[in-house]
């Protein structure tokens, strides 16, 4: 069987998923958004399989990588049931796009700068103090890569990325460096709903920048608020616009 009749949204990013990641994204997908809640038991394999249109040994794969992002898990004569929140792996890739598939899109950037906003200002005090000479070559690369891109191609968004990852890559922390992939989905849901946020937020990276070469922590954690601010300032006033499909993103 090459189709899942009873599956949703089979397209990421233009990319046509694979049964599996169908499948998984499906159920991924019904837990955010609460049509699965936590405790819930899921239908048997017999009965699941066919809602979904696929086989039990697809079906078992697909509950095998729900459970490794924290979102299920299995017991014996119990069966397969959804986990509280504080179990899912919210820093997963797929998580975070599933959770800004379900969520309001104020709501989910709300909570994304949230977390920046605690993040990063620390992230890029602690730069400015441990970055080695190849850390800020990286910074120096990326910032002049956004400058030097087209503000509406994939280019200019890789560079904003880069530069924010190479902050936190500066900080020299293993632990740090997880909250990499928030930032990148952030920055780059961004890019989708409107182009138009980056020439707002591009001329306040180079003070952070600034602020970290000087070896200034107190001035870099200040520029890192301010460039987060006018960011989310930013993107609120866009989201509270009527849709201009001019600007936004496929």
């Amino acid at each position: 069987m090459d189709q899942a009749p009873g599956l949703h949204l089979p397209e990421n990013g233009g990319r046509r998923l694979n049964l599996h990641a169908q499948v998984v994204r499906e159920l991924g997908l019904r837990i955010l958004a609460g049509g699965l809640r936590p405790g819930h038991v899921l239908p048997n394999e017999t009965d699941l399989g066919r809602e979904l249109g696929v086989s039990r040994s697809i079906l078992r794969e697909a509950i095998k990588s729900l459970a490794a992002k924290g979102l299920v898990a299995s017991r014996t004569r119990v069966g397969t049931h959804v986990r509280e929140p504080q179990h899912w792996n919210l820093l997963d890739l797929d998580v975070l796009s599933w959770r800004y598939a379900t969520m309001p899109r104020m709501a989910f950037f709300r909570d994304l700068f949230e977390v920046r906003r605690v993040v990063e200002p620390g992230a890029a005090e602690l730069a400015s103090e441990t970055a080695e000479p190849s850390d800020l070559a990286a910074l120096d690369q990326a910032c002049t890569a956004m400058e030097q891109a087209d503000p509406t191609s994939d280019a200019a968004i890789a560079a904003d990325v880069t530069f924010h990852r190479a902050i936190l890559t500066a900080c020299h922390s293993d632990l740090l460096l997880q909250f990499g992939t928030l930032i990148g989905v952030g920055l780059e849901t961004s890019f989708r709903i409107s182009t138009r946020f980056y020439p707002v937020s591009l001329p306040h990276h180079r003070p952070v920048l600034h602020a970290i070469h000087r070896r200034n922590p107190a001035k870099a954690r200040a520029a890192m608020q301010t460039l987060l601010s006018e960011t989310f300032a930013d993107i609120e006033r866009q989201l509270r616009e009527p849709s201009d499909t001019s600007s936004t993103q496929p």
